[in-house]
């Protein structure tokens, strides 16, 4: 009886091998290889994509960032292209925590302000718990179909900084880069149907990469990552990696896969082609030195940077952005007699990561200095400094009961920006009042006594009258008041107000002079 049951599994297991073959390793080279030119094609399109659609966003976007002091009412300014403006489905949001990173506010209440001085500048402000401390970052996210494409939405975005070189990172240190709908995969379970991408990254010495790390994550709609049949067919996923300003042809991939006996496992690949054909003329593993979780519903895989910025063909390092392309796959490969089956199951948009954070720990009040007035053009101009490079939420000047607001040249509050304000010819002190968020300050300039638009109009009504001339007689009469200077009294220019300057008032009021 025992017999038989052996003999009985035999033929089975016989009839099983017949059916399911184990792969030779050319089938399973072959299968690396449309694996990898899906992916390939996959980074081309995304770098494509990087380096028609970001430029639009890329220079502006993250171009003279800004923010106030940390404060309740926090304050952010980005001087972003029209093009933001124009196209659509375009936003841009602004993330801000007050606890080290471990909670984020979003605010996507940023717009345009519309002001003199902040044509090109989009800003928002953010309701905050306080304190002295705050980091930020921007994202901005534009159609690619707005402008003619279709590379869909494409998102650039700085991250938090896992500081601490945290594995696997918690939720609050990624940025989300990409959205994927659910359910627009092709085939095969929730487990292949990309949701997100994320990323987040760890900065070291400032005067090298050789401690920088990457963070990428990509979600699935169900438990990652299922693997396949023992037998096949096989899943197969990869987050891959491209430089927008590379020369060559190449991307790079965190790839995952644990099947066909052996000869799929995760591996830093990097892979070459032609654009001219769409073939790819090679792939090899880079580096096996990386750690991965498959942990959840997230493909989590991290490694030291300079194993992919050090390749030869990656680019110059850090780039134009200080950012790379992220694109997420997930693949369905197998045998099909003696040749190969491969589906792609789902591919994600582009999300470009901009591997930088803005942090602010207390605050140093802002400096104004080179106070200066143009007695011909009625221009006053101060320079407001801010070593932590925080923008001005104030920036008034007043004189007397006159107050004016002050015009920034440029938005690089760290290197010093010229303020200015046309106030005509009004004499007297001027207090210019600038406040950070935090702190304000206050710088006076003597205006000097010769400062005059119409010489004669002495109440500055613009009229030349009897009014004036009673003006400047009260001017003579109170010799002790500490305001008995009129410049506009002061006729013949000798800082001093007497009678020979109401003879010249009252022949220009009978049009004698």
């Amino acid at each position: 009886m025992i017999k038989n049951l052996i003999l009985i599994n035999m033929l089975m297991l016989s009839t099983i091998m017949a059916n399911y073959q184990q792969p030779t390793t050319e089938q399973i080279e072959k299968i690396k290889q449309q694996f990898f030119k899906i992916v390939w094609s996959k980074a081309m399109e995304a770098k494509e994509a990087a380096n028609i659609v970001v430029p639009n966003i890329r220079e502006e976007l993250l171009e003279n960032l800004c923010s106030s002091a940390p404060s309740v009412y926090f304050t952010t300014h980005a001087d972003l292209s029209d093009s933001l403006t124009q196209a659509e489905n375009t936003s841009a949001s602004v993330f801000v925590s007050t606890d080290n990173q471990n909670s984020w506010t979003e605010n996507s209440n940023v717009a345009p302000l519309n002001q003199e001085g902040y044509e090109t500048t989009w800003g928002a402000t953010t309701m905050t718990d306080g304190g002295n401390n705050v980091d930020w970052y921007l994202q901005g996210s534009i159609d690619s179909g707005s402008l003619g494409l279709d590379f869909g939405q494409m998102t650039v975005s700085q991250a938090p900084h896992n500081i601490n070189n945290v594995w696997p990172p918690s939720d609050n240190l990624y940025a989300t880069l990409v959205s994927d709908a659910t359910g627009d995969n092709v085939a095969g379970g929730a487990g292949q149907d990309i949701v997100n991408l994320r990323a987040t990254y760890f900065a070291g010495d400032t005067s090298t990469v050789s401690d920088d790390k990457l963070y990428a994550s990509m979600g699935l709609n169900g438990s990652c990552c299922d693997e396949g049949g023992f037998f096949g067919p096989w899943n197969l996923y990869s987050i891959a990696l491209v430089n927008p300003d590379a020369e060559n042809p190449v991307a790079y991939s965190y790839a995952y896969g644990n099947g066909g006996f052996g000869q799929l496992y995760p591996a830093i690949y990097k892979i070459d082609g032609d654009l001219t054909t769409g073939e790819v003329g090679g792939f090899e593993v880079l580096s096996e030195n990386f750690d991965y979780t498959t942990s959840g519903n997230n493909l989590q895989a991290t490694s030291l940077l300079d194993i992919i910025v050090n390749d030869n063909d990656w680019g110059a390092w850090p780039n134009s952005l200080n950012g790379l392309v992220l694109v997420g796959v997930s693949v369905s490969a197998g045998l099909n007699g003696l040749d190969i089956a491969i589906d792609l199951l789902d591919t994600t948009d582009p999300g470009v990561l901009v591997m930088s954070t803005q942090t602010q720990y207390g605050n140093t009040p802002p400096v104004l200095s080179d106070a200066a007035f143009n007695q011909d053009t009625g221009e006053l101009s101060v320079t407001y400094t801010d070593a932590d490079n925080n923008l001005a939420t104030s920036h008034d000047v007043f004189i007397d009961d006159m107050a004016f607001v002050m015009i920034p040249s440029s938005h690089t509050y760290s290197e010093g920006v010229t303020f200015t304000a046309n106030i005509g010819g009004v004499g007297g002190t001027a207090e210019m009042h600038f406040n950070d968020g935090a702190n304000e300050t206050i710088l006076e300039l003597d205006l000097g006594g010769s400062a005059c638009t119409l010489l004669g109009d002495s109440n500055n009504d613009g009229l030349i009258n009897v009014l004036d001339v009673v003006l400047t007689v009260n001017i003579i009469l109170c010799a002790d008041c500490p305001d008995n200077y009129n410049a506009c009294s002061d006729m013949n220019d000798d800082e001093t107000i007497n009678v020979l300057d109401i003879v010249n008032i009252v022949n220009i009021i009978l049009g004698l002079q």
